[in-house]
């Protein structure tokens, strides 16, 4: 691996093992950029993103633009003259005028196999369809989104217990593994995406942790999945949200949302659901066996 001098540019979770490797290579970061800090505690105190918190403690220089059309940004990015631009989980569009600085171009790692799920919720989708495998893809940054040339991708099987956190994880560590390769595939020719194939998988909307039970247990199973830790997938009982942080699909039927007996097994669509674990509304995790300890549970109700 060669001392290349690079550009960071991250935010979220899903970036930093990436950072990481970089970091414990030869490559020379010269920046990192991140979005800005968010108040917590009720504005009072100034969140750092995961990216931002790496970068501090391995004492990078960080940047915070609002804007990366702003022509002080695109001069700043000018003068470091770095070879490798690295975009991951940043949240911001590259505007064309930095796309065209670095020498070798500006690179994007993708939590699903391009063309499929490109977008802004490519792991939450793959396990919302219930999908076995996905992977990750490298690929060269262009205008379009996740249009990119790949220059490298990998598979990861998706497990039947997977939450998104999970598969966020085990997909940025294989994207962390497989840096070595990239490096060595940056002289070899990329591989354009096949638009035909392409699929989108778009940002997930807070409508959609509603949990519908007329839908069949086992994508009601993979949603909860999908959008654990955040969102959440919820229902209402006696008027509280109740958020399902996990669950199994059992062989049972009746009317779509009933409550089926004391062990909080609920109807759905097709077959039936038991949540495992649960989350009230202010308050941590809990089993169900926790929650059947302080909640009524009558047969029959109907959520």
């Amino acid at each position: 691996m060669q001392n290349y001098n690079v550009v960071f540019m991250g935010t979220s979770k899903f970036a930093v093992p990436i950072l990481e490797g970089l970091l414990e290579s030869s490559v020379n970061i010269q920046a990192v950029f991140s979005a800005p800090p968010k108040l917590a505690n009720r504005g009072m105190k100034q969140t750092l993103s995961p990216v931002a918190k790496c970068a501090e403690e391995y004492q990078l220089p960080v940047e915070y633009p609002a804007s990366l059309k702003d022509p002080e940004i695109i001069n700043k990015i000018n003068e470091l003259n770095p070879d490798i631009i690295f975009v991951i989980a940043y949240g911001y569009i590259l505007p064309k005028a930095i796309i065209d600085i670095p020498k070798l171009g500006c690179f994007n790692l993708h939590g699903s196999l391009l063309p499929k799920y490109r977008g802004a919720a490519p792991i939450q989708r793959s396990i919302i369809a219930g999908d076995k495998i996905t992977g990750i893809s490298f690929i060269q940054v262009d205008e379009g989104l996740d249009t990119g040339d790949i220059v490298l991708d990998a598979e990861l099987p998706i497990k039947a217990e997977d939450t998104y956190q999970d598969l966020e994880k085990n997909l940025s560590q294989l994207g962390k593994t497989l840096l070595p390769q990239f490096f060595t595939k940056l002289s070899t020719n990329k591989i354009p995406q096949d638009n035909s194939e392409a699929t989108y998988a778009h940002k997930i909307d807070k409508k959609e942790a509603k949990i519908d039970w007329n839908d069949n247990a086992q994508l009601i199973n993979q949603k909860i999945r999908a959008l654990n830790p955040n969102p959440g997938a919820w229902f209402e009982m006696a008027g509280k949200r109740i958020k399902v942080m996990s669950s199994k699909v059992i062989e049972m039927s009746g009317n779509a949302g009933e409550i089926l007996n004391e062990e909080f097994i609920i109807a759905c669509g097709e077959n039936a659901l038991q949540p495992t674990t649960l989350k009230k509304e202010g308050k941590g995790l809990i089993t169900l066996a926790e929650f059947l300890k302080g909640n009524k549970v009558t047969t029959g109700t109907k959520l």
